[in-house]
């Protein structure tokens, strides 16, 4: 029976590999002017995000009006890449739907992988997606309902997905590449409340093969005298390494963030560096984190975000570095507290010292790492799609100018991506 299910198992994942290997459904080209697609069964014409979609041949020729037609959508997260290219994706029928953008979101191109790898939960960036450029992208797809953990690697911007797995069923909690070839994923399965866990994988192939590097299944820490596993306690947020040795894990720990750290690969980890201090941050309930962001590409200057929740509301502040995560220096932002259905909408920064926050309708922008913030604007684009559209997805901004805002209404399962390209004085849906 277990020859059997092993065989099954083969040609199940070989059917996928031959479907994944061409990459997107056909679809009919429309013009421009006609009617929009339906890419979503259950939305209505006047609530899917319409994007004006050409073939991949059309980009790469240059050439005009030729191939484009109009979709309609519910996009659930997005990736900004540099000023002018990012990705948006969301599920349909548990189809993933991924659109590239090169042009400021005037026109896309449907990257999305064979419609037979099915997605039971939407992917979440640096959890079940990872881009390192608009080239060289990964998507997770994790092992509910399926043996083994599916992982999808294109190189050439989405025309092609390559397909590999890992023969276990345990759910990816973050995944990071800090090259096209060399990357790392955690799998985590909760043992006992307030404990996982936890296994890394690492790849130096682009995500063909992963071979484990670190796991806690057998950890001990009574009898530990030396670096070890990432301990059981916590759960992970996520993942960021500065180079092939080094790197940082973000763990939630008895309600509070703690940081471990690797400087072998991911091999054995240790705690620190400490940058959490309960007494600059008090009367919290809890907090909410993120993984450490770095600006550069020598990954010398990063932060981590971190929230003071009470009830309803949260107020953000930040940790900096300018030496690779070695030590952190807190900064406390003077910001109100955000509040509601958007509370955890984090701050979003470009470099050290400058950065956005959205708070209710208004957005906030600092060049002093926090120190203070001015109102850019109390955007009448933004305040009018918050009454249709008001939860708030994410903020980031890729450079001084050019910021994208997603937004959405989960009774109507629609959403609406707006963009500035003046630093967030005015926005546009794109």
């Amino acid at each position: 029976m277990k020859r059997y299910q092993q065989l099954a198992s083969i040609l199940l994942l070989f059917c996928i590999f031959l479907s994944a290997c061409s990459s997107r459904e056909e679809q009919t080209a429309t013009p421009e002017n006609a009617p929009a697609l339906q890419d979503t069964a259950e939305e209505t014409a006047d609530q899917g995000q319409t994007l004006t979609v050409v073939a991949p041949d059309t980009v790469k020729t240059n050439t005009k009006d030729t191939g484009k037609y109009q979709i309609q959508t519910k996009l659930t997260d997005f990736q900004l890449l540099s000023e002018t290219k990012g990705i948006a994706w969301g599920l349909t029928r548990n189809e993933l739907r991924m659109y590239m953008t090169k042009n400021n979101g005037q026109t896309w191109v449907n990257i999305s992988p064979s419609a037979n790898v099915q997605f039971p939960a939407n992917p979440r960036y640096g959890k079940d997606i990872y881009f390192t450029d608009p080239m060289n992208g990964w998507i997770v797809r994790d092992p509910s309902g399926m043996a083994e953990t599916i992982v999808l690697h294109t190189s050439d911007g989405g025309e092609t997905w390559d397909i590999s797995s890992i023969p276990q069923k345990n759910r990816v909690s973050a995944i990071t590449f800090n090259t096209p070839q060399r990357g790392w994923m955690m799998t985590t399965a909760d043992s006992t409340t307030g404990k996982e866990l936890k296994v890394l994988y690492r790849t130096d192939d682009g995500g063909s093969i992963w071979n484990v590097v670190m796991q806690n299944t057998e950890y001990n820490p009574e009898k530990s005298t030396v670096a070890s596993p990432i301990p059981h306690l916590g759960y992970t947020i996520g993942l960021s390494f500065v180079d092939p040795l080094r790197g940082y894990a973000m763990v939630q720990e008895l309600g509070e963030p703690k940081l471990y750290q690797t400087l072998d690969g991911g091999n054995k980890w240790i705690s620190g560096p400490s940058f959490f201090n309960r007494e600059k941050l008090k009367n919290c309930v809890n907090y909410t984190t993120d993984r450490p962001q770095f600006f550069d590409a020598a990954r010398q200057n990063g932060w981590i975000s971190i929230g003071c929740k009470n009830g309803n509301e949260t107020k953000y502040n930040g940790y900096f570095t300018g030496d690779g995560g070695a030590t952190w220096k807190f900064a406390n932002f003077g910001l109100g507290v955000s509040k509601g259905l958007n509370q955890d909408i984090l701050p979003t920064f470009i470099g050290p010292n400058e950065g956005w926050a959205l708070i209710g309708s208004t957005i906030y922008h600092t060049l002093d790492q926090g120190k203070t913030w001015s109102l850019v604007s109390d955007n009448e684009v933004i305040k009018e799609k918050l009454l249709e559209y008001p939860e708030v997805v994410k903020l980031q901004f890729s450079s001084p100018r050019v910021g994208w805002l997603l937004m959405e209404n989960n009774e109507q399962k629609s959403s609406r991506l707006l963009q500035t390209t003046d630093g967030g004085l005015n926005w546009r849906v794109l």
